[in-house]
């Protein structure tokens, strides 16, 4: 390394942090103040990190035992993840998370990795700079990372859930979901999806299709019984990630009922999950779904050229 270029490297940290903090935090987080010897210490750590060295774990465990300095670790990986994904179009949460499984670019896979280690340590920072914040790509990438670290995330989203706004409520429930559908998750989904606000009650509909058997019942249910024909497209939309001709069966009735009050947007919901959980375009009456309604008890045929609309 030319002379020089370490003190570069720390300026370019420290403007690049800066800058992270400033368009992503919310107003009320701050991970803390670093004092000139914790500033010390993240310079080195990301020198370390940067050039791969051997010692760089080490260094990395050592600043993980101290909160504020790792909140500022955790901003580094997340604005590696911003940087490599900047101008990417913003995509639902199970498309994220299949992204961040299957990332390529080394320097997310690497940024992704650290976040997963931070465990944690990375929670107060991921949920203060993304999940909380009023803008959707930094609060979707906060759903994703959150449920990525995985367990030591659970009892503060569990926390946000009971106690949070309506908007933090929803994503911290997708995370949630997406970290996987145990009973405690699954009766609080239960309790969200009665919720007040139809807007939560879509979007714990959304989460039960992680749910298996028990989520596909309370969605036949909700879509039969709620009150909000948005809150019913949803669970009709949702229940197409149940295939079988028992869940065919109910999504006809409900297009059924849609045709006969003259629900338009819901006969397009019901269309499109039968078309998704036959694999094939094209809308059909009732009584063609209801005859082909056994034929989704057998493996989907993969399509010839590309998935049905959704």
């Amino acid at each position: 390394m030319q002379p020089g270029a370490a003190t570069k490297l720390c300026r370019r940290t420290a403007v690049a942090v800066a800058v992270l903090a400033a368009a992503c935090s919310t107003a009320s987080y701050e991970p803390g103040k670093l004092t000139p010897d914790q500033v010390a210490q993240c310079r080195a750590v990301e020198a370390a990190y940067r050039a791969q060295a051997a010692d760089y774990p080490a260094k990395r465990d050592a600043m993980k035992q101290d909160p504020v300095a790792a909140g500022w670790l955790t901003r580094m990986f997340v604005r590696d993840v911003f940087t490599v994904r900047e101008g990417r179009p913003l995509g639902g949460d199970e498309e994220l998370f299949r992204a961040a499984i299957k990332a390529e670019d080394p320097t997310e896979v690497r940024a992704l990795a650290e976040i997963k280690e931070l465990g944690a340590m990375a929670v107060p920072t991921l949920v203060g700079d993304l999940l909380l914040h009023e803008q959707p790509h930094p609060r979707e990438l906060g759903v994703e990372l959150l449920a990525h670290v995985g367990a030591p995330a659970r009892p503060e989203l569990l926390r946000i859930v009971r106690e949070g706004e309506t908007r933090q409520q929803r994503a911290a429930m997708r995370s949630l979901a997406m970290c996987g559908v145990d009973a405690e998750v699954m009766a609080m989904l239960r309790v969200q999806a009665n919720d007040e606000d139809f807007t939560v009650r879509a979007d714990a509909l959304r989460c039960l299709r992680h749910a298996g058997p028990e989520g596909q019942v309370l969605l036949g249910e909700r879509m039969q019984q709620d009150s909000d024909p948005f809150v019913r497209r949803v669970a009709a939309e949702t229940l197409a990630h149940f295939r079988s001709s028992k869940t065919a069966l109910v999504l006809v009735d409900y297009l059924e009922r849609c045709k006969r009050d003259k629900d338009w947007p819901g006969e397009l919901a019901a269309q499109k999950a039968l078309q998704r959980m036959a694999g094939k375009r094209g809308p059909r009456t009732p009584e063609a779904w209801r005859a082909a309604a056994p034929t989704f008890d057998q493996p989907r045929p993969v399509p010839a050229s590309s998935d049905p609309p959704r």
